[in-house]
């Protein structure tokens, strides 16, 4: 395998392991936004809830109302929401990879932890999920390897530690 390395080189490597991470990440990212923006799945959700506050309500003795639109109002909250988190996300995560393209060692540490954690939890991830989403489960199982490529090239071309310079 090291001969793989060394055939690519490690400013390839660098930006192969990039690639194979942004990928990662916009894989999540959709994901996350189909699981948590699904209509239906929030409609069901929204109902379970409003039958307990209203439970609550009734309780206490308090008349409801809710404002015109208040359930698509939740929706589009919520869709912003994740949105939102997920462009921090992304954000973060590609000025981690500008970083580490340069040979940032804090970058190359995230990029480090990232690697090897996704090389085990993708996969799994990927197996939990397949019953109800087949293609997804594929991807993230598919992703463990991209992720293991990026890790075992770590090993292969490591940042050395910045030397103190003495005056």
């Amino acid at each position: 395998m090291k001969e793989l390395y060394n055939k690519l080189g490690e400013k390839t490597y660098r930006y192969l392991a990039v690639a194979f991470c942004f990928i990662g990440d916009i894989e999540l990212s959709k994901y996350i936004y189909d699981k948590f923006t699904t209509r239906a799945l929030f409609d069901k959700q929204f109902d379970q809830a409003m039958v307990i506050v209203k439970m609550v309500y009734q309780k206490k003795g308090v008349a409801i109302e809710w404002p015109e639109n208040f359930q698509e109002r939740v929706y589009l909250m919520v869709v912003t929401s994740v949105l939102l988190c997920l462009g921090f996300f992304i954000v973060f995560h590609l000025l981690n990879y500008t970083f580490f393209v340069f040979k940032k060692r804090f970058a190359h540490l995230y990029i480090t932890f990232l690697s090897w954690s996704a090389t085990f939890l993708a996969p799994l991830m990927g197996l939990m999920i397949f019953h109800e989403w087949p293609v997804y489960g594929s991807l993230f199982i598919i992703q463990g390897f991209l992720f293991f490529f990026v890790a075992w090239g770590l090993h292969i071309y490591p940042v050395s530690k910045a030397v103190p310079k003495n005056s």
